[in-house]
């Protein structure tokens, strides 16, 4: 048996649960640390104590895929591992260990390192079995505490990547809590201008320490007027909304920042009561961007490990991973200077509560090292 933490009745429980069986192409991988997603997290403990809600992030009992591929040509059926009945899955990005590989599995063996993705098997749990796609792996000179955190950065380098800039422009980015600040450093790295914006003056102070070139409190006009300043009078090229907020403020004041033909990246959990006169007005593309890139919700990739040729899509959520790692090597991302909590697996419960706390760490990371 191994511990694994999941959410139950609005609280964080630890349970212990059968080690998990690896199929022919898994990593059986002994976890070390395992990141908190925060606002995802935080969300379905939450969700576990209001009847009626749906507490599971992906996937759930009643998920449908829809068909990606020719429906006449037979593919792999290996479909995701449903979550416990009775209690909601937690964590989706961990560093550890291969204790084992599956024998479809040629470059991975015993005693390597890995960072792993994937709230269907990657969740906090001692031992996990995780398909080849979502396991990257990580060199001795990058801490496995830090490799914990490469779904947060896969899924900041997708947003970031679905904004179309390249090295020259400017995106304003709503929100500086951990992706963020993520994408503040990997737009840095790239070449590209970021504004942040945050209510929060010390996230902002962490902004400007990771390369902004302006960090606005609020939406307000003043807010308007200065990017504009900034942009040679033209606006931002992307914005991108990782903040959570009910109403539909955000997106709206959006358009107002984006200079025309500018694009609008939907990453965090905000209302969508679009304006139609600041929409046309900013001749706005608006997108979605989907978790960690190309791959994700697809079985077929994940579970079946049949990766997407890169003459085709160039950044798969794996190679999203793996850059992630590659960077965090090479000295370009700092994740020490993040606010986190860190405890041992068996005090998780005190981890969520003090992310549940108004003045917050960015972050947590369960610690199954100890």
């Amino acid at each position: 048996m191994v511990r694994r933490v999941l959410a139950k009745g609005g609280e964080v429980i630890v349970r212990e649960v059968p080690e998990p069986e690896p199929g022919p192409g898994d990593v059986l991988v002994r976890t070390a640390f395992s990141a908190i997603s925060p606002g995802t997290e935080r969300a379905i403990v939450t969700a576990t104590g209001m009847p009626g809600a749906d507490p599971h992030e992906y996937p759930h009992p009643e998920y449908s895929w829809r068909p990606t591929r020719n429906p006449g040509i037979r593919t792999p059926s290996r479909m995701p591992a449903m979550p416990p009945r009775d209690a909601a899955s937690l964590g989706y990005s961990l560093a550890g260990t291969v204790v084992a590989a599956g024998p479809d599995v040629l470059d991975l063996k015993p005693g390597d390192r890995v960072a792993c993705s994937g709230s269907q098997c990657a969740f906090h749990c001692e031992l996990v079995a995780v398909p080849h796609n979502l396991t990257v792996p990580v060199p001795d000179g990058v801490a496995l505490h830090h490799a914990a955190y490469v779904t947060l950065g896969a899924v900041s380098m997708e947003s970031l990547r679905r904004t179309g800039c390249s090295f020259g422009e400017t995106v304003a980015v709503f929100g500086s809590g951990m992706l963020g600040l993520l994408v503040a450093q990997l737009a840095a790295a790239a070449g590209i201008y970021v504004v942040a914006l945050d209510a929060n003056p010390q996230r902002l102070e962490l902004a400007r320490r990771f390369g902004a070139i302006a960090t606005l409190p609020g939406t307000d006009p003043a807010a308007v007027e200065r990017i504009r300043a900034l942009t040679g009078g033209f606006g931002v090229d992307a914005v991108i909304v990782a903040a959570a907020d009910p109403g539909d403020e955000l997106v709206n004041f959006a358009f107002d920042l984006l200079r025309p033909g500018g694009r609008v990246v939907a990453l965090g959990d905000f209302g969508m009561d679009l304006d139609r006169r600041r929409f046309f007005r900013a001749q706005a593309t608006f997108v979605p961007s989907i978790a960690y890139g190309p791959g994700r919700y697809d079985p077929v990739y994940e579970e079946n490990n049949i990766d997407l040729p890169i003459s085709v899509v160039r950044w798969t959520e794996n190679r999203n991973m793996g850059l992630f790692i590659r960077l965090l090597a090479e000295g370009r991302i700092d994740l020490a200077s993040l606010p986190e909590v860190r405890v041992a697996v068996g005090d998780s419960a005190r981890a969520y509560k003090a992310l549940f706390q108004e003045d917050s760490p960015l972050t947590g990371v369960l610690d199954f090292s100890a």
